[in-house]
């Protein structure tokens, strides 16, 4: 299972990411600032201390995003802070919370730390010597507190399910066997208290049977969320300080057999609770009896489920607060029925996938579910004439055997205020799968595909799928490209200005669907960019963006990014791009203002942002799913337009086209004959003998004098000639 949910409040946008900077070659009068500070975080793979293994990066509005970069091994819950981080907690590590700190599944801090081995901080019983614990090495000691590092953590995990497997078969709570110290990921911060009058809440968990469990809390202040939205460990118990008020609170309880195995997730509310204004200690007790609610699919194809999400979203009348969820794959999972609150939202989404039978039917079943409030009946359905019919076609790199990932999640305004998120699993590519998506709660779905071996996310705008229609996508569809697209759902604008601050930089790959654009999840490309103010050099370094002040006068910018995909492993199409792009910059002119909810990457927020006229290229190559083609004439359509963010961008006439072949690397050119107007052109040439992967650099410009030149090494392979 692949599994992401992004960042808070906001849609998933392309991150543009700077991988290393350096030294700004200006004069006095151009100063850069620090480029793309808030996406400088590049994309990370961390490990959490169960062993799981995701990858992290950025997220629009200072949020996480995350995807699993190796099979997760039980279910998981997630949630993300105010602040933007993201935490991501293993059902098994669930029973040890507060012994174990939630820091320690903070991927968005994991992401921080340097790569290697997961740095501790270790508190023992007072009068405790530290000593060793298994999977983890002491490094220093003073009194009862210690430092160290996970060595192991299939050893330390080993160690948790040893201790759930002998509190369950003896009869205690899973987690009752107190490891023996308190770990937490070094220097980690504690939490900031809001600055409200006081009362003091005791939070306590409750099992099945009664007993006190260890766990997660998430409480909000229903009357405002702004006083007060936290996810509390507890560890048998645990008071912290809160303003008076009306509460909602929701913990997720993990059940296990004997032999340590996860049986079932059980998530459970309390609705209502005051905070009153009294000076004892009062308690708060989330039940895991309540949650009695079996939720059970049944999908109008046959279907073996292989994924099945719950997400809770519980807000004030504003529309603040927490979005919490259990992701997992066949394991059960209960819930408490509760009625829709009279205060704030209580929106609660089901989220089913199953898998065809046979593998060879390369189909999907992909189902959601909504309601405001949680139902008593937890059965859904879904009937044939709701699902829509989605053909994803998965191109892929002749020398990549790996498989490929297709991700989907619904959406809705809720969903949208938190962040959008989706799960999916591997398949084999290239190929072509059918993914019938349910309609019952919403047509409006996101996708994103996990590449093979290069381990890049292509993201795309949420679409709208009716029912009984049937729809093709193109995924990571040659010649691939460096380069921008035309986008709908809110993202940065990598081409705007405000003022005296420009932002230029270009997407290190994107396919041929005009709102396709990839992040790297592991592999980083070699990129090098280069900025020229009317042909001036401003910057030149190991990056693919930046952001400078610039004196306002009308000016033409010159981008050139370099991307080398050579080393990547899977690669032997598109191994090295160019993309040089020339703007127009005009501070007084007529660039159209950037629409909401997109957001400017240009740092003057008293000014107006407005979109620079940057060209895009979108090819559709007449070639099979592995960018092959075996005809001796080939044919390559080009749509010819300008970066655009929900409609808004330059519209200046597209004048001309430009489409040069080469059979030698790039050592001689042959112009191909073009045909077209206006931006829609079709390009025509004799391919060379089977075996050889031309190259090919295509140019156009506008009336307004924006340009772009692209040039792709090796952008597709020549097959033996059809018969």
């Amino acid at each position: 299972m692949r599994g992401r949910v992004s960042g808070k409040r906001c849609a998933l946008a392309s991150a543009v990411l700077v991988l290393s900077g350096s030294a700004v070659l200006a004069p006095p009068a151009v100063a850069a600032v620090s480029p793309f500070a808030e996406w400088a975080a590049q994309a990370r793979e961390v490990a959490l201390p169960t062993g799981d293994r995701l990858t992290v990066f950025p997220g629009a509005n200072g949020g996480t995003d995350y995807a699993f970069s190796s099979p997760p091994r039980t279910a998981f819950q997630s949630y993300q802070t105010d602040g933007g981080d993201r935490y991501v907690i293993p059902a098994d590590a669930v029973p040890f919370l507060g012994q174990l700190d939630k820091s320690l599944f903070d991927v968005t801090a994991l992401a921080r730390e340097k790569p290697g081995k997961i740095p501790l901080d270790l508190t023992f019983p007072a009068g405790t010597a530290p000593s060793a614990l298994p999977g983890i090495t002491l490094v220093s000691a003073a009194g009862n507190t210690a430092t160290g590092y996970l060595e192991n953590p299939a050893e330390f995990t080993a160690e948790l399910h040893r201790r759930i497997a002998a509190d369950t078969a003896a009869g205690r709570p899973p987690g009752s066997s107190v490891l023996p110290a308190k770990i937490r990921l070094a220097g980690a911060p504690g939490e900031a208290r809001p600055q409200y009058p006081m009362k003091i809440l005791e939070l306590r968990l409750a099992d099945l049977r009664g007993r006190s469990v260890n766990g997660l809390v998430s409480l909000v202040d229903t009357d405002s969320a702004a006083r007060l939205t936290r996810q509390v460990e507890v560890d048998g118990v645990a008071r912290i300080a809160v303003p008076r008020g009306h509460y909602a609170a929701s913990a997720s309880f993990s059940d296990f057999d004997e032999t340590g195995k996860l049986t079932a997730a059980r998530t459970s509310w309390v609705e209502g609770f005051v905070v009153e204004d009294s000076p004892g200690v009062q308690t708060l007790t989330v039940e895991e009896k309540h949650a009695t609610a079996e939720i059970t699919v049944t999908a109008p194809k046959a279907a073996e489920q292989d994924l099945l999400v719950t997400s809770f979203y519980r807000e004030d009348a504003t529309g603040r607060g927490f979005a919490a969820g259990v992701a997992g794959g066949t394991v059960k999972q209960y819930v408490r029925p509760v009625p829709k609150p009279a205060q704030g939202v209580l929106h609660y989404v089901v989220q089913w996938g199953g898998k065809a039978p046979q593998p060879e039917d390369r189909y999907r079943v992909d189902l959601s579910f909504a309601s405001e409030g949680i139902a008593e009946d937890q059965s859904f359905s879904a009937k044939e004439s709701e699902l829509a019919t989605v053909r994803d076609r998965l191109y892929a790199d002749p020398a990549d055997a790996m498989p490929v990932a297709i991700e989907n999640g619904p959406v809705d305004p809720v969903i949208e205020r938190h962040g959008l998120g989706a799960f999916g699993f591997f398949v084999p590519a290239p190929g072509v799968l059918t993914d019938y998506l349910g309609t019952a709660h919403t047509g409006n779905w996101v996708q994103y595909e996990q590449t093979g071996s290069t381990r890049m996310l292509m993201t795309a705008d949420p679409r709208v799928y009716r029912p009984g229609s049937t729809t093709t996508v193109d995924w990571s569809r040659g010649p691939l490209t460096a380069g921008l697209g035309q986008w709908a759902q809110g993202r940065l604008c990598e081409v705007c200005y405000a003022g005296g601050t420009v932002s230029v930089a270009i997407q290190v790959l994107r396919d041929s669907v005009p709102d396709h654009t990839a992040i790297p999840l592991s592999l980083i490309p070699k990129t090098h960019f280069s900025l020229y103010r009317d042909e001036k050099q401003v910057f030149d370094g190991d990056a693919y963006g930046l952001t400078l002040d610039v004196p306002e006068t009308p000016a033409t910018f010159r981008g050139v990014l370099d991307v080398d995909r050579t080393a990547m492993p899977g690669v032997s199409q598109a191994g090295k791009l160019r993309t040089e792009l020339t703007m127009r910059y005009d501070p007084s002119g007529p660039d159209a203002s950037l629409p909401a909810p997109h957001r400017c990457l240009a740092s003057d927020r008293t000014r107006p942002c407005r979109i620079m006229g940057a060209l895009t290229v979108d090819y559709h190559l007449d070639a099979d799913l592995s960018t092959t083609s075996s005809s001796p004439l080939q044919v390559l359509e080009l749509h010819v337009g300008h970066a655009a963010y929900s409609g808004a961008g330059s519209h200046s006439p597209i004048t001309s086209a430009t489409v040069s072949v080469s059979a030698d690397n790039g050592a001689t050119w042959q112009p191909a004959q073009v045909f077209g107007l206006f931006g829609e052109y079709v390009a025509v040439w004799r391919n060379p003998p089977a075996g050889i992967s031309p190259s090919l650099k295509v140019t156009a410009r506008d009336l307004a004098g924006h340009a772009i030149t692209q040039t792709i090494s090796n952008a597709y392979t020549v097959g033996k000639a059809e018969r």
